[in-house]
């Protein structure tokens, strides 16, 4: 993987970090749990678009099908 790539990758899961902090603070302060539930899509977000999430789950098939 290039340098900028990786640092991209850095980046992106810093933000989701901060993000998922900044929504557990927020839940503690309101004494709600709306902020945690609405940030629920993240994780989610990022198993997907994770480098190599869709190689996992595809297989190759080594023999043809007839």
């Amino acid at each position: 993987m290039k340098p900028s790539k990786r640092w991209l990758y850095a980046v992106a899961g810093l933000a989701a970090v901060f993000i998922a902090a900044a929504s557990v603070a927020q839940a503690i302060r309101q004494g709600s749990w709306a902020p945690i539930t609405s940030m629920a899509w993240l994780p989610a977000v990022v198993v997907a678009v994770w480098p190599g999430s869709g190689r996992r789950c595809r297989s190759r098939r080594r023999t043809p099908v007839h």
